[in-house]
């Protein structure tokens, strides 16, 4: 079924002001797992061309069968694959969540195709990692049901991955994630962050080229939740990329976590990006 911007769990809602347990609101079908959990972690690795050598993914089957929507999620800088897995809390929201999820590594790429380093091509090991995904498990082939989603530099990653490849996805989630960025240092104290210049390089022009601000119309009709906290640096980019899609019409929804640019904020918002991902899937596809 097409989205409706009238759907009232889509339409663009005020910030909310959240406290979510890490694990509470989760009452999944926990209950109803039908296979073990450890039978449902799985892991791969493949040759990335785009990278000239081996990357891997973590894999999370779906409980309750193969037909179930697929999240791809992206991990923050300084973190890798097993990050969330490693977290009990994290762990078992992603088990309970009867979903297919992909954590792949991203290094400290900014999943982009480096503007000044050649060898830095990790958007394009993305496009190859969405194609050995679809080769190797029973994935639902349409987009509607595929979602991207990530924390800090993987939602910089997600959201810049959802505009990259529209057709893909039919919704994205960003946790903390720099929005409006790369840029300069331009905004409120506390409320920036350097931008590495090792992979945007230091040409304004192509800053603006790679923040996402800047291309807004490509998310046109996608699910969108964006999660901040109070206190996190991120909250004004988040803040302005809101505003943004409002200015364009693009229905989204905004939430304001208790905390600051934190792994606790990210643990606390994953359920809610589980539920939305499920959610997005269940309105657009209808019987």
């Amino acid at each position: 079924m097409t989205v409706r911007r009238t759907d009232p769990r889509l339409r663009i809602r005020p910030v909310r002001r959240r406290r979510l347990a890490p694990i509470a609101g989760l009452a999944l079908a926990a209950a109803a797992v039908a296979a073990p959990a450890g039978d449902r972690l799985d892991e791969f690795g493949f040759a990335s061309a785009a990278l000239g050598r081996e990357m891997k993914t973590r894999v999370i089957r779906p409980a309750s069968g193969e037909d179930r929507p697929v999240l791809v999620l992206l991990h923050g800088r300084g973190r890798h694959r097993n990050s969330l897995l490693e977290l009990d809390d994290a762990r078992t929201a992603l088990l309970a969540a009867d979903l297919w999820v992909f954590l792949p590594d991203g290094e400290d790429g900014w999943y982009l195709d480096s503007p000044v380093d050649p060898g830095a091509r990790y958007a394009a090991y993305l496009d190859e990692l969405l194609a050995e995904i679809a080769r190797r498990y029973p994935l639902p082939p349409d987009a509607r049901r595929w979602a991207v989603a990530g924390w800090s530099m993987g939602g910089y990653g997600a959201v810049s991955l959802a505009q990259r490849r529209p057709e893909r996805f039919g919704a994205v989630a960003a946790i903390v994630g720099l929005l409006d960025f790369p840029r300069e240092e331009t905004l409120p104290a506390g409320r920036n962050y350097a931008v590495p210049i090792a992979r945007f390089g230091a040409d304004r022009e192509v800053w603006r080229r790679h923040n996402p601000i800047h291309r807004i119309g490509a998310l046109r009709d996608k699910a969108i939740l964006l999660i901040t906290a109070e206190d996190a640096f991120d909250r004004v980019m988040n803040e302005n990329f809101s505003a943004a899609l409002t200015a364009a019409g693009q229905p989204h929804r905004l939430v304001l976590l208790p905390g600051a640019h934190t792994l606790d904020v990210v643990r606390a918002a994953l359920p809610e990006v589980l539920a939305f991902v499920r959610t997005s899937a269940d309105i657009r596809i209808q019987p």
